[in-house]
């Protein structure tokens, strides 16, 4: 799953932090995602965040998995 920033149109997006100034927005079904290029921060629809927070934790483990595999290889 893919999803690109409004401003710059990047594909190097992640999930950003909750505020309590977030509350409203949480309740209209928006999730605060942050850019990794340009750094703007922005809401998009609850479930593809939520979809794309699923996504890179799993990359995360696998990377774990494999960094393990190969310190015992070692």
């Amino acid at each position: 799953m893919r999803m690109n920033c409004r401003w710059c149109g990047s594909p190097s997006v992640r999930s950003s932090r909750l505020r309590l100034a977030d509350l409203p927005r949480l309740l209209t079904l928006q999730y605060p995602m942050r850019c990794r290029s340009c750094e703007e921060r922005y809401f998009a629809n609850i479930f593809s965040a939520l979809k794309l927070r699923g996504v890179e934790k799993a990359r995360r483990l696998e990377k774990r998995r494999k960094d393990a595999d190969s310190a015992q290889d070692a």
